[in-house]
């Protein structure tokens, strides 16, 4: 009994993600980004990836701009509700290409956690 309890309490716990806050600067403005699971990365690169090479160059960055949407956290590391942010599409509208690709380069950055050294230097 003391093993089951155990074990379950290690695979809640191994399987419970860490939310942690990053504040950087995008897009103008300073705020707090978590990082993707390796898991939802991994698909949202596989269909922007999909996207692009199917030539739909509209779909691929809309994915990587929602992508950016999605990381964006309160300080605690709580995703933001998607009612209380714009749309991909109003985004895109909103900002040019190099500001967004340097957002979403600093969104990936942190994804695979690299983003703590490249502020570093």
């Amino acid at each position: 009994m003391k093993q089951t309890v155990y074990t379950d309490n290690l695979k809640m716990s191994l399987l419970k993600p860490l939310n942690t806050a990053q504040e950087c600067e995008l897009l103008g403005g300073r705020y707090f980004i978590r990082r993707m699971s390796a898991l939802a990365l991994l698909e949202q690169e596989e269909k922007a990836t999909q996207a692009f090479e199917a030539g739909d160059m509209r779909q691929a960055s809309l994915l990587n701009v929602q992508m950016l949407l999605d990381c964006l956290c309160d300080p605690d590391g709580q995703p933001i509700p998607s009612d209380a942010l714009p749309t991909a599409d109003a985004l895109m509208a909103a900002h040019d290409n190099g500001t967004l690709l340097d957002a979403i380069a600093t969104v990936k950055r942190h994804a695979v956690g690299s983003l703590e050294d490249a502020q570093k230097n």
